[in-house]
């Protein structure tokens, strides 16, 4: 019995000292590959996207990361993004989710963390994440409109792929501040500029549902939903959003707008638009 436990064992660790040896076997080839095969699969990826990649230097770190410095993305429509850095991973604890394949991008203060399930160009399930990102950061990809701009703090969306190919999620974010210009040819304004913002939101198949969103325009409150249609191409996108100014009296809106000689009590802003042509409307009653 006590023979049979110890062959047992013997097997155990020479079993053990394969799978290390094949480890790190397997890491110094991977770490002795020259920058272009480390990079084709990835180009490869992104170029089946329309996106073309390239970096100044890049490499293979323990245990199994991607790692590229001084990064370009190009689209081929478009002008290149510069990043400070690109880095994909394969994380074993992310099994447990669902989502072992992790990219990271940089640019300055801007951060980009996305996890998705093993199957990266249809993915079953995705969770992103940005950190102090801007219409500025995003330019180069996403050109907006003239009189617009944002500065993202943070927002967290997840999602999945249903068994019918339908996309649910839900997710929220805030941002410093959202400008936007007011068209209207009576409006005493030309733009107006949210900060402070907060939002919740859930996602039904193409489209995102804005459950709460509250901040402040010129020191009074604001809050109300709205939805974004088509969200992931921006170009196409419809929003809208219905914004109530809470207190609209008080502080400087009041006289901006000259509500008490308009004999108004209560003021709306209404959004309409693309997320990279919004518009602002003011409504009094």
């Amino acid at each position: 019995m006590r023979s049979s436990v110890f062959a047992r064992g013997r097997w155990f660790l020479a079993a053990l000292g394969i799978l290390l040896f094949g480890f790190i076997f397997l890491s110094v080839f991977l770490y002795a590959l020259p920058k272009d095969t480390v990079l084709s699969p990835l180009r490869s990826a992104l170029a089946r996207q329309g996106i073309e990649f390239s970096c100044e230097d890049a490499g293979i770190v323990f245990p199994l990361r991607l790692v590229c410095k001084k990064a370009v993305i190009a689209p081929r429509s478009g002008p290149p993004l510069s990043l400070d850095s690109v880095v994909v991973s394969w994380e074993w604890s992310g099994l447990l989710q669902g989502l072992p394949i992790r990219m990271t991008a940089t640019r300055g203060a801007s951060a980009l963390d996305i996890r998705t399930s093993p199957s990266v160009s249809n993915p079953g399930k995705v969770r992103i994440r940005l950190t102090k990102v801007g219409s500025d950061d995003l330019a180069a990809l996403l050109a907006g409109a003239p009189g617009t701009g944002f500065l993202i703090e943070t927002a967290d969306l997840q999602w999945k792929r249903t068994s019918t190919g339908a996309v649910s999620g839900t997710g929220e974010g805030s941002l410093s501040w959202l400008l936007f210009p007011v068209p209207a040819q009576d409006s005493p304004v030309r733009e107006a500029m949210l900060r402070d913002v907060t939002l919740k939101f859930v996602v039904r198949g193409g489209t995102l549902h804005v459950s709460s969103l509250t901040g402040s325009y010129e020191g009074s409150a604001v809050d109300g939903t709205g939805e974004i249609a088509r969200f992931l191409t921006p170009s196409r996108s419809a929003m809208t959003f219905h914004l109530r100014i809470q207190n609209p009296l008080e502080g400087r809106i009041a006289t901006l707008f000259n509500l008490v000689a308009k004999n108004t009590k209560n003021a709306n802003l209404r959004i309409r638009g693309t997320l990279l042509a919004p518009a602002g409307e003011f409504q009094f009653f």
